[in-house]
């Protein structure tokens, strides 16, 4: 469990939907640094899909490093639809 992970809260609805399916880790950074940083939303969920876990565990790393993020969560943690192919990041 990262240090940023607390206790997962339940919530199904999220101020804004990312998908990053078959981009590149680095356009996926930029993109979600950009939306993060323009303070306009407080939860973001970010679809990443499965394949090789290149995309989610880079995703997931960035956002362990970032200060605007103050917690992540799979969603499988929060039995989100899209399971562990999607990352939920609150602000």
């Amino acid at each position: 469990m990262s240090a940023k992970k607390k206790r997962a809260p339940r919530r199904s609805v999220y101020d804004k939907t990312v998908d990053y399916h078959r981009q590149t880790l680095d356009d996926a950074i930029r993109k979600i640094d950009f939306l993060i940083n323009t303070g306009m939303y407080k939860s973001i969920m970010v679809i990443h899909g499965y394949g090789q876990g290149i995309l989610k565990n880079g995703l997931r790393k960035h956002f362990e490093n970032c200060r605007l993020v103050r917690e992540y969560y799979s969603g499988e943690e929060l039995n989100a639809t899209g399971g562990d192919g999607v990352t939920i990041i609150y602000m």
